[in-house]
């Protein structure tokens, strides 16, 4: 078969072959014509070049997110911290260069190795490692050699938990001579219907799943190992009624953090199984309300993204809530007719500059440079009163936040479909909300406080990966609502589970000594003091890298 060559050509190339008319008319029309496809062929290419772009901003983001650090940290030169700075932050003396200096070369102080002596209260087992008796005889002489002393060392071991059964046993007591009817006490409350478990089993079934992130298919087989096999429905039926149980408590617990006028907010997605569905599965929403004067953590489940859940919840609340941009786009807080005042969070927008690096590297990194001088002030004021910080903030992050208003403004006309061009706008658009935690010395400049008690559900969502049931969605909400804030207090949740669940089920009147901040008060015994300890040691370790840095930046300052 023949195929001919000139069948495949375009018109245009055909055209590009052709004679040029002679006729000034006819020049004149091609001419016209040829500047129109000129045009459109450049406002095409211009908008494929943002197209790609965009791609491949995208394609870098998703292999940093797979492959890469999560964290935003930037190296920069020496002095560039202070590029974008006034002249009055340039200047130094030489006593803080030489001080810069020397905290710069100081030489890391090495860590320990945990324990210099284990725990007295722990129980001692003695395991003597003798000499054979064969061996005991002197290689001189032959006589048996005298004891002169022994070397004792410890080691840490472990014995797998111990199950115990429970044999209740309730005498029944009746006259001889028949009269009246037959006495007998009571069975004792059990934390979930049927009363076959204990206080002591359910919270660990409770703190398994909700603290240490176990599935109860995978509890199964732990529980196996202890020699009890349950299936996992009556796993699932502990969770349940252990979740009515805890009921009050989390409605109060919430009550508490909507009576203050100030919260954080925010959701995480989780997938809910749903024949219905087409697909099997839909996207259901966690909230958390994060107490900042009332110190616990309140989850909501809702079956989507909609704002009537924030909405329902929030609605006798009254104050600053600090948020991320959907709240605030979506009118969540902008319709509540100004009752609740929405405070965006300034990690989204310094995020977004720094997804922006690769394609705008300059530009975003002027924009990082100018946020990272507010965490700057941020860090300065951690240990104030609000009043004090709040002056603080008056003083020194209203002149940066101008600066950086009047950067935005310049570059307001960047490409919309660029990340650098979503950034400008996401900064442009929550401007108002992004700079209102200067107005409040409570207000924090972010939302990573929210975000960090919400990772106490995602970690646990990459092991149960998905909910079962329609029910299941709010009854971990409660669980979780509970167990969350007792670990911010650092309660061992074992023990406040196994106590709360016993005081509600006898009918506790009062559940205020239950809350975790009281509860710790007179259980100070239960208290883990090493994770306070520790935060405390990170938070000083990160204090002094931004020390260093900012003296180093004041001691190479540049022209």
């Amino acid at each position: 078969m023949k195929i001919s060559i000139t069948s495949g050509m375009s018109s245009d190339a055909s055209l590009a072959a052709a004679p040029l008319p002679d006729d000034l008319e006819t020049c004149q029309r091609e001419l016209q014509h040829t500047r129109v496809t000129l045009a459109e062929t450049a406002v095409l290419c211009e908008d494929q070049g943002e197209e790609i772009q965009s791609l491949r901003a995208e394609l870098e983001l998703l292999k940093r997110y797979i492959y890469g650090r999560r964290s935003e940290r930037a190296v920069d030169s020496p002095g560039q911290g202070r590029l974008f700075s006034d002249a009055e932050a340039e200047e130094s003396d030489d006593a803080s260069c030489e001080t810069a200096e020397e905290e710069i070369t100081c030489r890391r102080r090495r860590r320990g190795h945990g324990w210099s002596k284990l725990p007295e209260h722990l129980p001692r087992e003695e395991v003597h490692v003798d000499v054979p008796e064969a061996e005991r005889q002197c290689p001189c002489c032959g006589e048996t050699m005298a004891p002169i002393g022994e070397d004792r060392s410890e080691r840490v071991d472990f014995r797998p938990a111990k199950i115990v059964v429970k044999v209740i046993v309730r005498p029944k007591y009746a006259c001889s001579k028949k009269h009246g009817g037959v006495q007998q006490a009571p069975p004792p409350p059990s934390p979930v219907p049927g009363g076959r478990f204990d206080f002591g089993f359910v919270a660990q079934v409770l703190t398994s799943k909700f603290a240490d992130h176990l599935p109860l298919y995978r509890q199964q087989d732990v529980l196996a190992r202890s020699g009890l096999e349950l299936s996992r429905s009556t796993l699932c039926d502990i969770v349940a009624g252990s979740a009515g149980t805890l009921t009050p408590l989390a409605e109060l617990l919430g009550e508490r953090v909507l009576s203050r006028d100030l919260l954080g907010a925010d959701d995480t997605p989780v997938r809910a199984l749903d024949p219905a569905h087409p697909e099997g599965v839909r996207t259901a929403r966690f909230w958390l309300y994060y107490g900042y004067e009332a110190p616990y953590d309140v989850f909501q489940f809702h079956e989507s993204r909609s704002r009537d859940g924030p909405q329902e919840f929030l609605q006798s609340f009254s104050g600053w809530a600090k948020v991320d941009a959907y709240g605030v786009q979506d009118g969540v807080y902008l319709k509540s007719g100004g009752r609740i005042r929405a405070s965006c969070c300034f990690a989204h927008a310094r995020r977004k500059f720094f997804e922006a690096r690769s394609s705008h590297p300059r530009k975003s990194a002027e924009a990082v440079g100018m946020i990272r001088q507010l965490y700057d002030v941020e860090d300065q004021a951690r240990e104030l009163p609000p009043e004090l910080r709040l002056e603080l903030r008056q003083r020194e992050s209203w002149p940066v936040l101008e600066r950086l208003k009047t950067w935005l403004g310049a570059h307001a006309d960047a490409l919309p479909k660029s990340k650098f061009g979503e950034a400008v706008r996401y900064a442009r658009n929550q401007w108002e909300e992004l700079t209102s935690y200067v107005l409040d010395g409570r207000l924090p400049i972010d939302n990573n406080d929210t975000e960090g008690e919400l990772r106490r559900l995602t970690i646990g969502r990459k092991n149960w990966l998905f909910l079962g049931a329609p029910e299941a969605g709010p009854r971990a909400a409660i669980i979780y609502t509970v167990v969350a804030s007792a670990a911010r207090h650092d309660l061992e949740l074992w023990a406040y589970l196994c106590d709360v669940l016993e005081q509600l089920a006898t009918g506790a009147d009062d559940l205020t000594p239950l809350l975790p901040d009281e509860w710790a008060k007179t259980h100070p015994e239960h208290i883990r003091a090493y994770r306070g300890r520790e935060r405390e040691a990170k938070a000083a370790r990160q204090r002094e890298i931004r020390r260093r840095r900012r003296l180093l930046g004041r001691s190479h300052p540049t022209g």
